[in-house]
C-alpha cells in the first residue's frame, strides 16, 4: 500500500484508541470530539478493509491486524517523536543524534582525542562521523555537516563560519642546525631548505603569496602529505619547516627542536568553523559548535616547555 494514500492523521488517532479502547477516552486525550474520531474509525476500518476496534459487551475489542499494525505505528511514531523533539529541544544526555565534521589531517591528531572524551561524557549515545576535508578544494556540505578549515577565507552567503583559533607561524629546526646562530633575516630565511607539508592541513599559501610579491620564492625540498613524520624529519635532517607556533610547543619534544619568528608581519595559522546557514540555529548543531570552539581553546591554552628559540645565538 502506497503511504501518499493514507491520511497519516489518522494513525495518530488510530494510537490513540489502541491505547484508550474507547472513542469518548480517545476524543478528550486527543481533543477532538466523539464523532470526529468515530468518523476517523469508519475510515480507518476503510483504509485497512478490517474493523480493527470492534464493540463488544466487555468494551472495545482491537482485532488481530489492529494488533498487528499497531506494533509498527508505536514504534514510527516514537521515533518520529523523538527526532522532532531533538531538533526542538536537544539533550545530550538523551540523543542518538548522528554529527558529521571535516576536519583536516592537522586537527584530527590534537582536537579530535579531547572532542570525543567531551561528547562521550556529555552525550554517550551520540554518532560522531569524522572525515577529512574535500582534497580538491570542492565546497562539499552535507546536512549537518561541520568542516574545519585553515584560513577558510569569504564563503557564500548561504554559509556561517567563526574563526576559533589564530596562531603565527614560526620557523623550525632540529637543535644545533647551522642556520641556528645568527639574525634569522627574510634572505636568509628564503636560502633554507624547507619540509612542506599538504596545503590543506597547514596551508601557507598566504606566505608564498607575500614572498612572491617581493619577487622571493622558498626552496621546498620535500613536500609530505600529513604532520605524522615532521618532527622527526626536522630532528634528523637540515631541513626547516613552518608550523604554527602553539603546534610546536604541544608535540615537539623539549630541546631537540628551536624557533624563530617569520620574518614576515601578517602570516598567521588560523582554523574557521563553517556551517551552512540552515543549520544555524538547530539546537544539536549548536551544543557541537560549542563543544569544538571550547575544546579547541583548552587544548591551546594547555601550559607546556616552550621549544628553544633563537635571535642572535641559540638559546639553551
Amino acid at each position: 500500500m502506497n503511504l501518499r494514500r493514507i491520511d497519516l492523521n489518522l494513525l495518530l488517532i488510530f494510537d490513540v484508541l489502541m491505547a484508550e479502547r474507547s472513542i469518548t477516552r480517545a476524543a478528550k486525550e486527543i481533543g477532538m470530539t466523539p464523532s470526529a474520531v468515530s468518523h476517523a474509525l469508519r475510515r480507518l476500518r476503510g483504509t485497512f478493509n478490517d474493523p480493527l476496534i470492534e464493540r463488544t459487551p466487555g468494551g472495545m475489542v482491537p482485532t488481530q491486524r489492529a494488533y498487528d499494525l499497531s506494533r509498527y505505528v508505536r514504534t514510527a511514531l516514537e521515533q518520529l517523536q523523538c527526532g522532532v523533539a531533538q531538533q526542538l529541544n536537544f539533550d545530550p544526555a538523551t540523543s542518538e543524534r548522528r554529527f558529521n565534521i571535516r576536519i583536516s589531517d592537522f586537527m584530527i591528531g590534537c582536537l579530535l582525542p579531547r572532542l570525543c572524551a567531551r561528547v562521550r561524557a556529555e552525550a554517550p549515545h551520540v554518532t560522531l562521523v569524522v572525515e577529512h576535508l574535500p582534497s580538491d578544494g570542492r565546497e562539499v556540505y552535507a546536512p549537518g555537516d561541520i568542516q574545519l578549515r585553515v584560513n577558510a577565507g569569504a564563503r557564500r552567503s548561504e554559509f556561517e563560519q567563526e574563526r576559533i583559533w589564530s596562531d603565527p607561524f614560526v620557523i623550525v629546526m632540529r637543535r644545533g642546525h647551522p642556520a641556528s646562530k645568527g639574525q634569522m633575516t627574510l634572505d636568509r630565511y628564503v636560502g633554507l631548505p624547507h619540509l612542506e607539508i599538504s596545503s590543506a592541513i597547514i596551508d601557507t599559501r598566504t606566505l608564498d603569496e607575500v614572498l612572491d610579491g617581493k619577487g622571493l620564492a622558498r626552496r621546498a625540498i620535500v613536500t609530505i602529505p600529513s604532520l605524522a613524520g615532521v618532527i622527526p624529519i626536522l630532528e634528523r635532517t637540515d631541513l626547516c619547516a613552518i608550523l604554527p607556533e602553539r603546534w610546536i610547543t604541544l608535540y615537539a619534544e623539549p630541546g631537540k627542536l628551536v624557533t624563530a619568528p617569520l620574518p614576515l608581519a601578517g602570516v598567521e595559522y588560523a582554523v574557521d568553523m563553517v556551517w551552512h546557514s540552515r543549520d544555524d540555529k538547530e539546537a544539536g548543531h549548536r551544543w557541537l559548535r560549542r563543544l569544538i570552539g571550547e575544546e579547541f581553546v583548552a587544548l591551546y591554552a594547555q601550559g607546556k616547555a616552550e621549544p628553544a628559540q633563537w635571535g642572535g645565538e641559540l638559546i639553551d
